[in-house]
């Protein structure tokens, strides 16, 4: 084996638009140096996971460079061949899973064939024979949750998965609006679900429904992955009036002025594995209702400490739009509600786990 070639975090380099798993590779990379660690990047182009020829070729070379690489999941699991010749020429391989590829649909049970349209079965049993093919094996696996962890070892047999959830950076205290604002943050795909919040929030101010005090909400996040979707959410926050905007995509400044004036955090997401928004919300003492038996009761709850706390927020069936009409009524006609998960929020927000401790797992987990 050439030596000198060193270690490389390879990452996907066409992405519509941010997203939690890019995030993730960018902080952890950075902790990862900041730890005295030399460690490349390689950013692969093309639609991952379903990459064309030249993407594919991209990938042979970006391994042959490096002897031992992290793989994005959302590549290696579509490139079981390219890992196995990596491995067979003496690069060590390990595969970071943010979100198994069959959970992309929607629903956290669905499995491989669940798809629809002409061959989307197909390819969905083509996607997951690949995805079981590069976690068997490869040289380590890491997923970004216990939940994850769950699910590979039910979907694909995995036994020995580490675990390295996500950290977050510290933030100032949101300061929050009147009326109170709620946030529905995360790209516009079915599987986050964004309809499903607007249609709570409709039911809400339906004839007949008992009066709610005021809000406003935003719904924010790229766009570009289903057009489609966007459009939908874009027409039912339209006939919301108003006080319901989509922004589109932020990041930055922009977006850290959005979590400023954010009251409540809405992750009605049909599959999630983690949800990094849900402790961005608390490291900014700002709660969250999230989709029951999803990832995202995991980053609310937490573990360690924050298991004993108070939840700062709700867990509930998204699926049953009255159940989550519900919820957020309550939260909006009771005060003494609002406050309580608010002071929740911040006792959790005093014992959330930085980046560094990402990096350290990621490290012990693989021998780095």
């Amino acid at each position: 084996m050439p030596e000198g070639r060193g270690r490389a975090l390879v990452v996907p380099g066409g992405l519509p638009g941010p997203s939690g798993g890019s995030a993730y590779d960018r902080r952890v990379l950075e902790e990862l140096r900041a730890a005295g660690l030399e460690v490349g990047e390689e950013r692969i182009p093309g639609r991952w996971p379903t990459p064309g020829p030249a993407d594919r070729d991209e990938l042979r070379r970006a391994l042959a460079r490096h002897d031992d690489v992290v793989v994005d999941g959302l590549i290696a699991s579509a490139a079981p061949d390219e890992l196995a010749a990596a491995r067979a020429s003496g690069t060590r391989v390990t595969v970071l899973v943010h979100l198994p590829l069959a959970l992309e649909g929607g629903r956290a049970g669905a499995g491989a064939g669940s798809g629809s349209g002409p061959g989307a079965g197909d390819d969905a049993l083509a996607l997951a024979a690949a995805e079981r093919r590069a976690l068997v094996g490869a040289d380590a696996v890491v997923a970004t949750s216990r939940w994850t962890r769950e699910d590979l070892a039910v979907r694909h047999g995995l036994t020995r998965v580490a675990v390295a959830t996500p950290g977050v950076d510290p933030a100032r205290l949101a300061r929050g609006s009147r009326p109170p604002r709620l946030l529905v943050l995360g790209a516009l795909t079915p599987r986050k679900n964004a309809v499903a919040a607007l249609e709570a929030l409709a039911a809400l101010e339906a004839p007949g429904a008992r009066p709610a005090t005021r809000f406003s909400a935003l719904v924010v996040g790229p766009e570009g992955a289903d057009p489609a979707y966007a459009s939908a959410v874009r027409g039912t926050a339209a006939r919301l009036g108003p006080h319901v905007e989509v922004l589109g995509p932020r990041t930055g400044e922009e977006l850290d002025a959005v979590w400023d004036g954010c009251d409540l955090l809405v992750l009605p997401s049909l599959a999630e594995t983690y949800g990094m928004v849900v402790t961005e919300a608390l490291a900014r003492g700002v709660p969250a209702v999230v989709a029951a038996g999803t990832g995202a009761v995991e980053a609310l709850r937490g573990d360690g400490v924050r298991a004993d706390l108070p939840l700062p927020g709700a867990a509930v069936d998204v699926t049953d739009g009255a159940s989550l009409a519900a919820v957020l009524e309550r939260w909006l006609a009771d005060a003494t509600l609002r406050a309580e998960w608010s002071r929740a929020a911040r006792r959790h927000r005093e014992h959330l786990s930085g980046w560094d401790a990402t990096a350290v797992r990621i490290r012990e987990a693989i021998g780095w």
